[in-house]
């Protein structure tokens, strides 16, 4: 029993695994062809995971600046300190999935 590389998400499994354990890639009973549709396919959902997921960060960035910018809190409120946290949180969970997005579409190119 070998290991080998899961071509999807590249961690060792055994080359008598049907499927990969770790990200269910289908191994076995593919011809090459209907393995890189397979991989595509898999490719395209990680990336509208990671869009829907950047879209979610950003409407909340949104939402606490809106609420921030109407209610105009005195700024030493709690009211004011989660607006801040609120916006900080979601801009940098936006960047953070923006820069994993680049990363899995430069995976397959």
């Amino acid at each position: 029993m070998a290991l080998i590389d899961c071509p999807a998400c590249k961690k060792r499994v055994s080359d008598k695994a049907t499927q990969c354990p770790h990200c269910e890639f289908k191994l076995a009973g593919l011809s090459n062809d209907e393995r890189e549709r397979e991989l595509q396919r898999m490719l395209a959902a990680k990336r509208e995971k990671i869009v829907g997921q950047s879209m979610l960060a950003l409407l909340i960035a949104i939402a606490a600046f809106t609420y921030y910018f109407i209610q105009q809190p005195l700024p030493e409120t709690w009211a004011a300190k989660i607006s801040y946290g609120l916006m900080v949180v979601g801009l940098v969970w936006f960047v953070v999935n923006r820069v994993r997005l680049v990363f899995v579409k430069r995976s397959r190119s």
